[in-house]
C-alpha cells in the first residue's frame, strides 16, 4: 500500500483556462509577500485550485512548493504522510525519522506539539530561499488532532515559509488571532468572482452580444463554474439564475450533448480519483482511453492536469459528484461494479476502503484490511490502523471477525493485551458461528499468545492443546509454535524453550513476511534459557536477511535481542556495540516501548558489572515506573522481579525486602494455576536476603532448595547465579569440595549466562586453586569468562577530545562529501547504492555528531576540513 502520489503533486498549468486574471494574481502575490498565511475560502466552482495553479506557475525558481490535496476523511496521520512526501524533494534534515514523528504525533497530547516543532525546525534548516505550503480542500480537515497540529504550525511557522489554505468553508482553526495580528490575508467569493467586465469579455469571445452578455452576468453573478457551463449549454437553456442547485442540471445538459462514447467513458470512470490511460483500461475501458482523456482536456470538461508522465487528469469534484449520481441512477449495478474494480486498482489504503464501503462491500474491505494489517501497521502505525476500523458502520464492525482481529493486532502493538485478547475472543466466536474453520484456528492461535502475555496460562494451554503445530501449516503453525514457546517459558519449563524456539526459527526461515518475524523477537528472559544462545544467533541472522537495509522498528527490537544474546554469552564489548546500534536506530525511528524497556535493563546490567550500583538500581526502578498498564499484573510481576534481582545483586537490603513484599502482593492477584510456579524464583531472592543479613545456614538451605527444584527456578539465569553464590558461601565456610560440586554444573554451559549477576564472585572463583576438584576443561572455561568480563568491571573515562573526522563513520564521511558537492538525498542514494531512507538516517547522524543544524552547515564544515588538511594550506 502507498499514498497516492497525486495527493502531493501540484496541478499543471494549461492553456484554455477561463480567463487570465492578472489583477487577482497580483492580489495573491501581495498577500503572500505581506502575510504568513493566506486563506482562499469560497464555495465549489470559484476557481480556487485554478488560481493557485496559475500563482505557482509564476513563482520563482528559488521558491520551494509543497502541495497537498486533502480528501474527505484525511486525519492527522494522513496529513503528516502527505506533508512528509511533499517536503521530500527539499531534503529536510530530519533528526527523527518521519515515520517516528508520525507515530509520536498519533499518541496525541503534547506529542503533537513536539512533532509540529520538530517539523518546523527541519523546514527552517532546509536549503531553500522561500517555501510555499498549499493545503488544497482544507475544509476536509475536521480531525481535532490535525487541527491542533496546524494551530501549532500557524503560531510558530518561520518567516521563510508561507501557508496557503484553500477551502470551501473556513476550517476550525484559530485564525482570528492571526487576522488581528495582520498575519493572515483573506480571499473570498467577492474577490474570486468574475467581474462584469470579465464576463462580458468572455461572452463576446463566445459570440454573444452586449445584451446577452449582461444577462449572463446577472444569471451567474460571477460564479466561474456556472459561467463556463452557461457558455456551453446555449442561451435557450439558461435558467433565470445559475447557482450550485442548477449546476447538476446544466452539467447534465452538456453531458448529454457529448459523443456517446465519451459520455459513457466519463460516467464509468468517474469512480476514479485520478484518470490515466492505464488505470482506465484496467477498470475495463478499451484502448481508446488515452483518446478520451485528450478529448476531455481539449473540451475543458472541468478537469485538472495533475501529471504529464503518465498523462493524468482529475475531475473537478462538482462534475465528479454529478457523474456518479447519474451513473448510480441510470446503472446502479454498473456503479457498484465500477467502485469495486476501482478499489482493487487503488494503492492508497484509505481510498480503497472508502470505495469498497461506497460499493456496499464492507465485508471485502474488512478482509483486505486484515490481509494487509501488518503492512498498514508499518505504514500507518497502530492508531492509524485503528482509525480505519472506525470508518465502518458500528453494527457491521461488531459482527465482523476480521475487524476484531485487526483491532487486536493494533492494540497488541500498543501493549493493550487485555483489550486485544477480548477482540480475538470475539473474532474466535464469530468465525465459529460462520463455520470458518481456518479463521477460527487463526484467531485461537493469536488469542493464546495474548492470554499468555497476561499470565492466563490455563486458558492458553486449553487453546494450544487443540492446536498441533506440525498438523498445521504457514502462519498458523508459526503462531502455535510461538504460543508453545511462550507457554513453556511462562510456566517455568525453561529447558523446553530452546527446542521449541528452534523449531519456530526453522519455520520462520521459510518466510520473508515481516510480521511473522516481528512478533517472534525473543525477549531477555527467553534468551537466558538453557540452549537459547545458538538458536537466538540463528534467529538474528534470518531477521537481518528479512530486514535488509530498511530502518524499521523491527530492526531495533532485533538488535536489542541480539545485544542481550551477546551479553549472556559474555561478549560484553560486542553487546555494548549492538545495544548502541539499536538505540541509534530507536532515536531515529522514535519511541519504541519494548526496546526502551529491554535496553534499560541491559544498561543496568552493565552498570552492575562496572560497580555503578546506584545507577543500576535507579534504571531498574525507572523501568518499573514506566511499566505499561495494558501489560497487566503479570508484566508488573516480572518487572518487579528484575528490579529485586538487581537489589539482591548490589546488596541493597531495603530495596530487596521491598521488592519481595511487592512480589508476594502482586502474586496474590495472579491466576491460581500460576502460583505453584511463582514461589520457586523467589527462593533465590530469599536466599540472598538471608545471606546479606548473615543468616548463612538459611541462605544455603534456600539456594539448595532452589537448585533441587530444577528448571522451575531458572528465571533470568537464576540457577547459575545460585550455584555461584552457594559455592562462594561454602568455600567461605571451608567446604571446598561442596563448593566445587555446587559450581561444576554451571560451568558445563557454553556461556556464563546467569553468572554475570555476580561478577565479583565469578572473578573470585576463577582465581581459586581448585586442584583436581574441577574438570580442567570447566576450569579453563571459567577463567576464560573471567578474562572476558574483567575489562567491563573498570570504569574508564576518556578525557581526550575526539576529532570531528573520528566522530564520523566511513559511510558518513562519504555522505557528507556528497552533500558538500551539492548532491540531493536521491543522488547520494544512487551514488552510494543506498536507500533514500538510509541516506536520511546518515544525514541525521552527521548533524547530531557534529552539532550542526543544516545540510549547508555540514557542507561548510566538510569543505573547511578539506581546506585545512590539503597540502600547502594553512589551517
Amino acid at each position: 500500500m502507498a499514498l497516492a502520489h497525486t495527493k502531493t503533486r501540484a496541478p499543471r498549468p494549461r492553456a484554455g483556462l477561463l480567463l487570465p486574471r492578472p489583477a487577482l494574481l497580483a492580489d495573491v502575490q501581495r498577500a503572500l509577500d505581506a502575510h504568513r498565511v493566506l486563506l482562499i475560502c469560497a464555495p465549489a466552482g470559484y476557481g480556487k485550485t485554478s488560481l493557485l495553479t496559475q500563482a505557482l506557475a509564476d513563482a520563482g525558481a528559488d521558491t520551494a512548493i509543497a502541495w497537498v490535496a486533502l480528501d474527505e476523511g484525511d486525519d492527522l496521520g494522513r496529513l503528516l504522510d502527505c506533508l512528509f512526501a511533499a517536503f521530500e524533494p527539499y531534503d529536510p534534515p530530519w533528526r527523527t525519522a518521519p515515520e517516528g514523528l508520525r507515530d509520536a504525533a498519533l499518541r496525541g497530547g503534547t506529542e503533537i506539539v513536539t512533532v509540529a516543532d520538530a517539523m518546523l525546525n527541519a523546514l527552517e534548516a532546509c536549503e531553500v530561499e522561500h517555501g510555499l505550503i498549499v493545503l488544497d480542500d482544507a475544509h476536509h480537515l475536521v480531525d481535532p488532532a490535525a487541527l491542533q497540529f496546524l494551530d501549532r504550525w500557524l503560531a510558530r511557522m518561520g518567516e521563510r515559509w508561507r501557508l496557503v489554505l484553500a477551502a470551501r468553508h473556513e476550517p476550525a482553526l484559530r485564525l482570528a488571532r492571526l487576522r488581528a495580528a495582520g498575519e493572515l490575508a483573506d480571499l473570498g467569493p467577492v474577490e474570486l468572482a468574475l467581474a462584469r467586465g470579465e464576463v462580458e469579455q468572455l461572452a463576446q469571445a463566445a459570440g454573444l452580444d452586449e445584451t446577452a452578455a449582461a444577462g449572463l452576468y446577472e444569471r451567474c453573478q460571477g460564479w466561474p463554474a456556472g459561467l463556463r457551463l452557461a457558455l456551453g449549454a446555449g442561451q435557450q437553456r439558461l435558467p433565470a439564475a445559475i447557482d450550485r442547485a442548477t449546476f447538476d442540471y446544466l452539467a447534465a445538459e452538456v453531458l448529454d450533448r457529448l459523443e456517446p462514447g465519451l459520455r459513457g467513458f466519463l460516467l464509468r470512470t468517474s469512480v476514479l480519483h485520478e484518470l490515466d490511460a492505464e488505470r482506465c483500461q484496467a477498470l475495463g475501458e478499451d484502448a481508446h482511453a488515452a483518446g478520451w482523456l485528450a478529448d476531455m482536456e481539449r473540451l475543458s470538461l472541468f478537469v485538472t492536469v495533475v501529471d504529464l508522465a503518465p498523462h493524468t487528469l482529475r475531475l473537478h469534484q462538482l462534475l465528479r459528484d454529478m457523474l456518479q449520481q447519474r451513473l448510480r441512477q441510470e446503472q446502479p449495478e454498473v456503479y457498484r461494479q465500477q467502485l469495486e474494480r476501482a478499489a482493487m486498482l487503488e494503492t492508497d489504503a484509505v481510498r480503497r476502503q472508502s470505495l469498497l464501503l461506497a460499493a456496499g462491500r464492507p465485508e471485502r474491505a474488512a478482509e483486505l484490511l486484515l490481509a494487509d494489517g501488518a503492512l498498514l501497521m508499518n505504514q500507518l502505525g497502530a492508531q492509524g490502523l485503528l482509525d480505519l476500523t472506525r470508518r465502518f458502520d458500528p453494527a457491521f464492525a461488531e459482527s465482523s471477525p476480521e475487524l476484531h482481529r485487526v483491532k487486536a493486532l493494533a492494540l497488541w502493538v500498543l501493549w493493550e493485551a487485555q483489550q486485544a485478547e477480548w477482540h480475538q475472543s470475539r473474532a474466535e466466536a464469530l468465525f465459529d458461528a460462520r463455520g470458518d474453520q481456518a479463521g477460527l484456528l487463526a484467531a485461537r492461535g493469536h488469542r493464546s499468545i495474548l492470554l499468555i502475555a497476561q499470565g492466563r496460562l490455563q486458558e492458553a494451554e486449553a487453546l494450544l492443546r487443540d492446536l498441533d503445530p506440525f498438523a498445521l501449516s504457514g502462519e498458523l503453525r508459526r503462531v502455535t509454535l510461538l504460543g508453545r514457546t511462550w507457554h513453556a517459558m511462562e510456566s517455568c519449563r525453561f529447558d523446553a524453550v530452546a527446542p521449541l524456539f528452534d523449531a519456530l526459527v526453522t519455520e520462520l526461515l521459510n518466510t520473508t513476511t515481516l510480521e511473522s518475524w516481528y512478533i517472534c523477537s525473543p525477549s531477555p528472559r527467553q534468551i537466558s534459557c538453557v540452549g537459547m544462545s545458538p538458536v537466538a544467533d540463528r534467529w538474528y541472522r534470518g531477521a537481518m536477511q528479512v530486514l535488509g537495509n530498511r530502518s524499521l522498528p523491527f530492526g531495533v527490537n532485533a538488535h536489542t535481542s541480539q545485544a542481550w544474546n551477546l551479553f549472556w554469552q559474555g561478549r560484553l564489548a560486542e553487546s555494548r556495540q549492538m545495544l548502541a546500534h539499536a538505540e541509534a536506530d530507536a532515536a531515529w525511528l522514535g519511541r519504541i516501548v519494548i526496546a526502551r524497556n529491554q535496553g534499560q535493563a541491559l544498561h543496568a546490567m552493565f552498570d552492575l558489572i562496572a560497580g555503578r550500583h546506584d545507577e543500576a538500581l535507579a534504571l531498574m526502578r525507572l523501568r518499573l515506573a514506566e511499566h505499561v498498564p495494558g501489560y497487566g499484573a503479570w508484566g508488573a510481576w516480572h518487572a518487579t522481579f528484575a528490579m529485586s534481582r538487581m537489589a539482591a545483586a548490589i546488596g541493597n537490603l531495603e530495596a530487596l525486602a521491598e521488592g519481595l513484599e511487592c512480589l508476594v502482593r502482586i502474586g496474590a492477584d495472579l491466576p491460581d494455576l500460576v502460583m505453584p510456579h511463582r514461589p520457586r524464583p523467589l527462593l533465590g531472592l530469599q536466599a540472598q536476603l538471608a545471606a546479606l543479613q548473615g543468616r548463612r545456614d538459611e541462605a544455603i538451605a534456600a539456594w539448595r532448595g532452589l537448585l533441587a527444584d530444577g528448571e522451575g527456578g531458572d528465571l533470568l539465569g537464576q540457577l547459575a547465579e545460585a550455584r555461584l553464590r552457594l559455592a562462594a558461601l561454602l568455600l567461605e565456610g571451608g567446604d571446598r569440595g561442596g563448593a566445587a560440586e555446587a559450581l561444576a554444573p554451571a560451568l558445563a554451559r557454553r556461556e556464563p549466562g546467569g553468572l554475570l549477576w555476580a561478577v565479583p564472585k565469578l572473578l573470585q572463583m576463577a582465581a581459586e586453586d581448585w586442584g583436581d576438584l574441577l574438570d580442567p576443561v570447566d576450569l579453563a572455561r571459567l577463567r576464560g569468562w573471567a578474562d572476558a568480563v574483567r575489562p567491563a568491571t573498570r570504569v574508564v573515562v576518556e578525557a581526550a577530545a575526539v576529532s570531528g573526522d573520528d566522530r564520523l563513520s566511513q559511510r558518513e564521511a562519504e555522505v557528507i562529501a556528497q552533500i558538500a558537492a551539492g548532491a540531493s538525498n536521491k543522488h547520494i542514494a544512487r551514488a552510494l547504492d543506498l536507500s533514500p531512507h538510509t541516506v536520511k538516517r546518515h544525514v541525521a547522524n552527521i548533524l547530531d555528531k557534529l552539532g550542526l543544524n543544516s545540510r549547508g552547515e555540514a557542507a561548510a564544515w566538510w569543505n573547511q576540513r578539506q581546506m585545512a588538511t590539503r597540502p600547502g594550506t594553512l589551517a
